[in-house]
């Protein structure tokens, strides 16, 4: 047996009930993205004291977006997202494994990630599901970069493709409501500590418009995507990037503590 977390907002804070419920066995390609992500979660001190989030895939032929339709945030093209009515990250298995093809078990751990990144936005957000616009994707991106960032083992089997995943995430229509590719490429790199920004909201909605502490990097992922350009020194530096001391943040990036996640009693 493992705890569901069933998640409810009081006063702005966000606050855990847990239940019972059966544990579902997940295939290898996604418990070996999980398990890094469970451990950075029950090791950073936003997240520590909080559950973890049972991972539920969805029936095959459905969307995790048709089982969840509160989260009306995520994009129905979104692999796994967190539904706050029952506290789970919903996967989509098919399509997740198309991911793990792809870019292998990191692809899977950054939709995994931000789906996270979805469970810890700021509660202002959180409170008002009608809140639309590429800001809220780019943040729970960022958010889910900073878990990745805190993993261990779990790395892109290419350095070129550590932003693969983000810039890809999307058809180019959706850009409008998720950001562009360079922009969620440059929250994901924020996450992991890469960039001059941080993962707040207010960072995050200058990068939904191009506003950016560090524009040199967001312009070069914008002339070539990681998965266009071939030899572009700039880009090379971009995406190979290690996270950077930048007090008060140290290495690997915390989560942001301006709202706390926290168990009920």
């Amino acid at each position: 047996m493992v705890r569901v977390c069933l998640l409810a907002l009081f006063h702005g804070t966000v606050i855990w009930f847990g239940v019972a419920a059966r544990a579902i066995e997940l295939p290898g390609f996604i418990q070996a993205a999980e398990t890094p992500l469970q451990q950075a979660w029950r090791t950073d001190p936003r997240t520590a004291r909080s559950p973890w989030p049972m991972l539920r895939p969805v029936p095959d032929g459905t969307r995790p977006q048709d089982a969840c339709p509160q989260n009306l945030l995520a994009a129905r093209e979104s692999p796994a997202l967190y539904c706050p009515a029952n506290g789970q990250v919903l996967i989509d298995l098919p399509r997740l494994k198309a991911e793990a093809d792809r870019y292998g078990t990191w692809g899977v751990g950054y939709w995994i990630a931000t789906a996270l990144g979805q469970a810890i936005r700021d509660p202002s957000a959180q409170a008002d599901n009608r809140q639309s616009g590429p800001a809220a994707n780019l943040q729970s991106i960022c958010l889910g970069g900073v878990l990745l960032g805190q993993t261990s083992g779990l790395r892109p089997a290419k350095p070129r493709e550590r932003l693969s995943p983000a810039f890809t995430a999307y058809p180019a229509r959706m850009s409008s409501s998720q950001g562009t590719p360079d922009k969620r490429s440059y929250a994901l790199l924020t996450g992991l500590g890469a960039t001059a920004s941080d993962c707040s909201m207010g960072a995050m909605t200058s990068l939904a418009t191009g506003g950016v502490p560090d524009p040199e990097r967001l312009k070069a992922l914008a002339i070539n995507g990681p998965d266009r350009a071939m030899g572009d020194g700039d880009l090379d530096a971009v995406i190979q990037a290690l996270c950077l001391p930048r007090p008060p943040q140290g290495c690997p990036r915390r989560l942001p503590a301006a709202a706390r996640v926290r168990t009920n009693p």
